[in-house]
């Protein structure tokens, strides 16, 4: 059975307010927080002794300094609440991965913010509901902020046992009774609609139930007051009630695939770190193995016992190249960014979530000699399913790159992918190691010529084993206007050329150019292969052609045969 928890902070501002101050003033000290409104100063929020002395929210300054002249006045900080709130709902992720601000507090009542938590299987981590609240409730009161929280089936029950009742964990079915004694308010309805309620002797919720032809869901009765009063009346008490079903949406969607570990002793050696990961990995690998997954990044998330209440926990966060659920190997993706976890005192709180999942397919494992012809599966590197670039089929190479990129960081991890050029520094492409890159960027262009192929190079013709990241200028001597070079300069190092081959003459793309993407070397370029006295063997090409009273053809060293 789904099980809720409301937890309401009534003097949040003024308990974030008071922190600020240097030296803050004593708990039961009045204290308000101020903001401008329509060219006056009017109170923002109080805290509980400024409520006791008759301050409210919205009553002038001036009245409230003449009610209590000793009162402390803060500037009010909306969007500093707002965001210290939302830290706050991160933090209570320690309890259970579904929580969120809630959005339920009406215009009027003014009685502070609030966060839900859906704590549905996850009380027992803490030994149960009763534990769980009042953990909560004391750590929050540590660190000086004045909290009530309360739980029940619904967020409705909940949202008004928080807030009005004594009740403060209502066993399963029990809404009922408990919610009978409060008053109107605690239904979530505006004061108009409060008022005009108790102009007719309604001031129970009780006495609406009766009304509403006993605790029954389509009493005669309930259709007269929807008629009267409107449909909100009925539908805040079958919420309270839990008839009518309230979504709760997270702040942070909650992973499909996590495991959660509380402990009573804080965890801070690295061993005991490292059997708490491999218990969740278990866990998680389990959950992926019984959905047919497996993931593609991880999450691991962990909470310091000295941690205050606005501290997130600490995370890392490892990426696969490939889905895999192997847990040694899922293990070994986080063994080498574990020290960068700080335990401190300890973590008593440790989650691991799988962010993103896909698909897993076991492949077929490859027996000795190679009779098995298609049933070994595609071999490494080979296209992928679709006609997409090639992915990394095969696992060792997977787990190679999965574990390079826990170290240096998956996008630092690349491969070369084809492209459809014949300009030798063209034809190939880096991405992360880790994509499947299916765009039609690497694909031919709707011009290119047929006799490219579907390859990146010509297979009919050499081509060096290395190319130097950028074709570097060299000075050369060479017959004009077509032979090959008789030595060349490069690096300050003078090559005698025994042997060549060529030329082979690159022509610019035509399709690539134009004002769209213009050539930036437009010229022709002549490739020879040669060979020194010392056996080495070398690509160069001159850019240009001898023209009468034209600029001489420049050369270029490209790549390395051996």
């Amino acid at each position: 059975m789904r099980r809720i928890l409301s937890l309401w902070l009534p003097t949040f501002a003024t308990d974030r307010a008071r922190r600020g101050l240097v030296p803050p003033p004593a708990a039961d000290a009045p204290l308000l927080t101020r903001m401008p409104d329509h060219g006056r100063l009017t109170v923002a929020a109080v805290n509980a002794a400024a409520r006791a002395r008759r301050l409210l929210p919205g009553m002038g300054l001036a009245d409230a300094r003449a009610l209590e002249p000793q009162v402390t006045v803060v500037d009010a900080d909306p969007e500093g609440d707002a965001a210290a709130l939302e830290r706050l709902a991160d933090w209570a992720r320690r309890y259970t991965p579904w929580t969120a601000v809630d959005p339920s507090d009406p215009p009027g009542l003014g009685n502070g913010p609030g966060l839900l938590l859906d704590i549905t299987g996850c009380a027992h981590l803490l030994g149960g509901e009763h534990p769980l609240l009042l953990d909560l409730e004391g750590r929050l009161a540590k660190a000086g902020i004045e909290a009530r929280a309360a739980i029940a089936d619904g967020i409705g029950a909940a949202w008004a046992l928080a807030r009005f009742g004594a009740q403060l964990v209502v066993p399963p079915g029990g809404a009922a009774e408990a919610l009978a004694d409060l008053p109107l308010p605690a239904l979530r309805l505006g004061p108009e609609l409060v008022a005009s309620l108790r102009r007719v002797g309604l001031r129970r919720v009780g006495e609406l139930m009766r009304l509403g032809h006993g605790t029954g869901k389509g009493g005669r009765n309930r259709a007269a007051l929807a008629a009267r009063y409107g449909a909100q009346v009925s539908l805040r008490l079958d919420q309270a009630l839990g008839w009518v079903d309230e979504p709760l949406s997270p702040r942070r969607p909650p992973s499909r695939h996590t495991a959660r570990l509380t402990v009573v002793d804080p965890i801070s050696t690295p061993e005991g770190l490292a059997r708490a990961v491999r218990h969740l990995l278990g866990q998680v690998a389990a959950s992926l193995t019984a959905a047919g997954e497996g993931a593609r990044s991880l999450e691991l998330e962990a909470w310091r016992i000295d941690a205050g209440h606005d501290a997130p926990p600490q995370v890392l966060t490892v990426g696969a190249s490939r889905p895999n659920r192997d847990p040694a190997h899922l293990w070994r993706l986080l063994e080498p960014r574990m020290d960068q976890l700080e335990p401190g005192p300890g973590f008593e709180v440790m989650a691991i979530s799988v962010t993103h999942a896909a698909p897993f397919e076991d492949g077929q494992a490859v027996l000795g000699g190679d009779g098995l012809g298609d049933l070994a599966g595609p071999a490494p590197g080979a296209a992928a399913p679709g006609g997409g670039n090639p992915v990394i089929a095969d696992p060792p190479v997977a787990e190679l790159v999965d574990r390079l990129g826990a170290r240096l960081g998956q996008d630092r991890i690349l491969r070369l992918l084809p492209r459809q050029s014949w300009i030798p520094e063209r034809a190939v492409r880096a991405v992360p190691a880790e994509a499947q890159d299916n765009s039609p960027s690497g694909a031919p262009p709707a011009s290119a010529p047929p006799s490219l192929g579907g390859g990146a190079w010509p297979a009919d013709r050499p081509r060096p084993i290395r190319l130097l990241p950028r074709p570097e200028a060299v000075e050369v001597v060479a017959p004009i206007p077509d032979d090959p070079p008789l030595l060349f300069r490069w690096r300050d190092q003078t090559y005698r050329v025994g042997r060549a081959e060529g030329p082979e003459r690159l022509l610019p793309e035509w399709w690539e150019g134009g004002e769209r993407r213009p050539d930036p070397n437009p010229e022709p370029r002549d490739y020879y292969r040669v060979e020194d006295g010392e056996g080495r063997r070398f690509w160069l090409y001159r850019l240009g052609l001898y023209r009468d009273g034209g600029p001489p053809p420049r050369w270029f060293l490209h790549g390395f045969f051996g």
